[in-house]
């Protein structure tokens, strides 16, 4: 049987549940545990933020609005690790709320036995090992690999804040691919794909590894990037031009690959919402792609901006 090393965080005010879950878990033949412990919340915390726990057992306290207290503010530090929660007594409807809250499991401490902590414990980390990749799965385009619309609506927001609090531009460039239809009309629905792959690695080769970029549509593309000693909008421009020309000027290429782009600025100084924003860069994306006359033999790329506090325009969407 294989020894997993599992480190563990108890948090009790009574020494004697400590040392009592230390036996049991002692006794667990499949891991080596490594028990620390933690006699009052803020030492727990503070323990979390210096060392990497495989799981926390918490022991709630007898009031049940201090139970859950206690157990929130535990969840707001420990959003990547799984928490098993002991109860005093046999109560059901704590356990619930427990689990409604974010606990992994909930013991009842009078119903405790030699195998049971452990098991609780190591079905807490698979479950929560399960939900993360789960979460991660909901958050990407499976297509792509880039996140999808969830996930740049979830970190977008998240961007915003940082944003705020730093008092940083954030660059928001909208990507559409330009006659993605008439490819999979002539060539069929899996050159359509490829042609997707294409612009997702030309994006990834484009921008740096810290800027959020999301496939949130069929065609569309969407960037997300601080400025934070960034290029400007035309130096993006010209960077993103010229690996479409590298790329199209391949040998064997059957058709060009070519893109259409909005950017729009967020700045604190005049907040306004992701969607707003991302409104604002799309309305600029189809007007710069009504407004081409014809392609270039090499493809190519060609951008409106908007400044900070652009004024929404609605318009007819227009392949």
């Amino acid at each position: 049987m294989s020894i997993t090393q599992l480190k563990i965080l108890a948090i009790s005010t009574d020494a004697e549940d400590v040392r009592h879950v230390h036996e049991i878990l002692a006794n667990d033949p499949s891991h080596e545990i490594e028990l620390h412990d933690a006699r009052i919340l803020k030492q727990a915390l503070r323990q979390l933020r210096e060392t990497r726990f495989d799981a926390v057992l918490l022991h709630l306290p007898a009031g049940r609005d201090s139970s859950l207290s206690a157990l929130g503010t535990l969840l707001e530090h420990t959003s990547g690790i799984p928490v098993v929660v002991l109860t005093e007594r046999d109560d059901e409807e704590l356990a619930v709320l427990a689990l409604k809250a974010g606990a992994q499991d909930a013991l009842s401490r009078e119903s405790l036995d030699g195998g049971l902590v452990a098991r609780a414990i190591r079905f807490a980390i698979e479950r929560h090992q399960l939900h993360v990749a789960l979460q991660a799965m909901a958050l990407l385009d499976d297509l792509t690999g880039l996140y999808n619309r969830r996930g740049f609506q979830t970190l977008g927001k998240q961007q915003m804040k940082i944003a705020d609090r730093t008092r940083k531009r954030l660059s928001h460039l909208f990507v559409d691919v330009d006659g993605l239809k008439s490819i999979n009309d002539r060539f069929g629905h899996r050159e359509g794909d490829l042609m997707l792959l294409e612009t997702a690695e030309l994006l990834r080769s484009t921008f740096r590894e810290s800027d959020l970029i999301a496939r949130i549509g069929g065609d569309e593309f969407v960037v997300l990037a601080m400025d934070v000693g960034s290029p400007s909008q035309d130096q993006w421009t010209a960077r993103l031009e010229e690996q479409l020309r590298s790329h199209n000027a391949r040998p064997g290429r059957r058709y060009p690959l070519s893109l259409s782009l909005g950017f729009a600025y967020y700045d604190p100084a005049f907040p306004c919402a992701l969607s707003d924003l991302l409104d604002r860069a799309d309305t600029l994306m189809y007007e710069q792609k009504r407004g081409k006359r014809r392609l270039s033999p090499l493809g190519g790329v060609a951008a409106r901006r908007t400044p900070s506090r652009g004024v929404r325009r609605d318009v007819k969407r227009a392949d």
